[in-house]
């Protein structure tokens, strides 16, 4: 039985994972007043946030069309006839992606794909892809496969820090978070996604004392849980990234661990300046 991972460029996960387990990685767009660009093809993050904060616009983003889709299912059933394709996608709430997947899909009603809204996004997807990779790789049947996915869809955990709601409130992606805008001041809100759409947790003075509670929930979340994976995700804030990773790694040992730079689709909505945290740990039995 051959399994075909396919997912797009909202997610995270490191190059080398995306060559080991020939994961396709659909591209978004990013439109710069009449410039499209292909994310990761036709422009990099660090061309992304230099364009974005020179920009006197705000960038937009597309989500790949029905027609990208239907090529890249075309491609992969003309080489694997009998393949099964897992298609995993961000939030629905946030992304058209997963509705541009479907029509595709159901223009191959003789083949077995399917479409996965996984009500996450960048790392926290990420976890998600490489779980359904690495089981496919191991020889799991589709339904095993299908079941875990819908277990980390339910119990996976993302929670980010803004400079600004503006180009969250601008790009439409704010969620039940809009009730802050224009209260904020100089406060920075703790954002979360559920049932993925974004929300505030909670806010905070000052962005030191966010990031020391989204440190310090982690650890609390996390510690002492078997088989945690953990993924960090910044978008032009290496050095910030870097030490909120080196405090949680210095109490954690997680299974599967990633950490990046956010993508330019994500950078348009969450800005320079976002740092988010998702983890997965196992129900454990009782």
């Amino acid at each position: 039985m051959t399994i075909k991972i396919v997912t797009d460029t909202t997610v995270w996960l490191p190059k080398e994972v995306f060559e080991e387990y020939n994961i396709i990685n659909v591209p978004q767009y990013v439109v710069f007043g009449e410039e499209s660009l292909r994310d990761y093809i036709d422009i990099s993050p660090t061309e992304f946030y230099r364009r974005q904060a020179a920009s006197r616009d705000l960038p937009k983003t597309s989500a790949p069309t029905v027609g990208d889709f239907h090529v890249i299912y075309r491609d992969i059933l003309s080489v694997y006839p009998e393949a099964t394709i897992l298609s995993i996608h961000p939030s629905g709430a946030v992304s058209g992606t997963a509705r541009s997947a479907l029509p595709a899909a159901a223009d191959f009603p003789d083949a077995d794909i399917h479409v996965l809204d996984t009500r996450s996004i960048s790392v926290g997807l990420g976890l998600m892809v490489y779980q359904a990779a690495r089981m496919a790789q191991a020889g799991a049947a589709v339904d095993a496969i299908l079941k875990q996915l819908e277990v980390m869809r339910d119990t996976t955990q993302f929670y980010f820090l803004v400079d600004t709601l503006d180009y969250l409130a601008k790009g439409g992606r704010i969620g039940r978070a809009a009730h802050l805008i224009g209260t904020l001041l100089d406060i920075k809100p703790l954002l979360t996604l559920r049932s993925g759409v974004v929300e505030d947790y909670t806010k905070y003075r000052t962005h030191k004392r966010a990031m020391a509670a989204l440190i310090e929930m982690v650890l609390q979340e996390c510690q002492g849980k078997e088989g945690l994976q953990l993924g960090i995700v910044h978008g032009d804030r290496e050095e910030e990234a870097q030490e909120m990773a080196a405090q949680i790694l210095a109490t954690l040992n997680p299974e599967v661990y990633f950490f990046g730079e956010a993508g330019p689709a994500i950078g348009v909505h969450a800005g320079p300046g976002v740092l988010g945290v998702s983890w997965f740990a196992p129900l454990q039995d009782a």
